[in-house]
């Protein structure tokens, strides 16, 4: 198990850098703001809740640009990244930070009132939370391209629920899931191609307006994030360009990789053969 402890002075890495944050305007998002922006980064922030995203630029006066977003928009995300790239000419890490709770109940029955037929999912959190994270992940590339020999930071978002069962966030665990996913999938290829890195930060319970009461009611003396804490693990990579390929689990300001244990105990949960032949197979697969 590889944890890691980081040190505030790591920080001033960032000073000079400019960040595009999703999901700025409050919990996590805002914190990881206050922290960037404190330590000299220059902010390219987005968010739905135009509000208090408009009142976090105003606190922190420069060096930052907020514009209203719906991160399932692909024309509202790409607006985002020009103006930020009008703004600075330059871009350097990528946190693909906005996502949204549970919204309606995929196993809830409910039949169109004018025809009588069973409706389908809603899909809102499913948009916001996945689709929403492959379009940042895509300008993000996109725009890292423009800067040749720049080694470039992309962050996405993930949850505890990567990896525990989170009845009853039917959508919400599927679409973290399909972060994770692609994560993995961009991990080997990224580096190598574009000089770009990707991780992954899974909070545990944390203490944002997402959280459910009832979560918190019975949760005691368990290990609970405080929004700084995860904000200091989306900021890692940042500081440390050459980490890759990571799936940061943050539980009471505690930032462990899973991805290092997994891959190393993989004999052990896989069966050793089958392990070998996976690993060979993916070394003739994979480009």
């Amino acid at each position: 198990m590889t944890t890691y402890d980081v040190d505030d002075a790591e920080f001033a890495a960032l000073k000079g850098k400019t960040v595009l944050l999703t999901g700025c305007s409050t919990g996590i998002g805002r914190a990881t703001a206050y922290l960037a922006h404190k330590h000299g980064a220059n902010l390219i922030l987005g968010d739905w809740a135009e509000k208090e995203g408009q009142s976090l630029e105003s606190e922190l006066k420069e060096r930052v640009l907020f514009r209203k977003t719906d991160v399932s928009s692909w024309t509202d995300l790409l607006a985002l990244f020009e103006a930020g790239w009008e703004r600075f000419g330059a871009l350097d890490v990528v946190l693909a930070n906005a996502g949204i709770n549970e919204v309606g109940n995929m196993l809830e029955d409910k039949f169109s009132a004018e025809t009588g037929k069973l409706e389908a999912p809603v899909l809102q959190t499913l948009n916001v939370n996945l689709v929403g994270v492959l379009y940042t992940t895509k300008l993000a590339v996109h725009y890292f391209a423009k800067q040749t020999g720049k080694k470039c930071q992309i962050v996405l978002t993930g949850s505890a629920a990567c990896f525990l069962d989170t009845p009853p966030l039917w959508t919400y665990e599927a679409s973290k899931a399909g972060v994770m996913g692609l994560m993995r999938s961009l991990r080997t290829q990224l580096p190598k191609n574009n000089n770009v890195t990707i991780n992954m930060v899974a909070p545990w319970l944390t203490k944002t307006g997402m959280l459910k009461e009832e979560f918190l009611s019975v949760w005691g003396d368990l290990p609970a994030n405080e929004p700084i804490g995860v904000a200091r693990a989306l900021l890692l990579p940042a500081v440390r360009p050459d980490m890759n390929g990571t799936s940061l689990f943050v539980a009471g300001h505690e930032i462990v990789d899973f991805e290092e244990g997994l891959d190393r105990t993989k004999a052990q949960w896989m069966g050793e053969q089958l392990s070998k032949d996976v690993d060979e197979g993916q070394r003739r697969i994979l480009p």
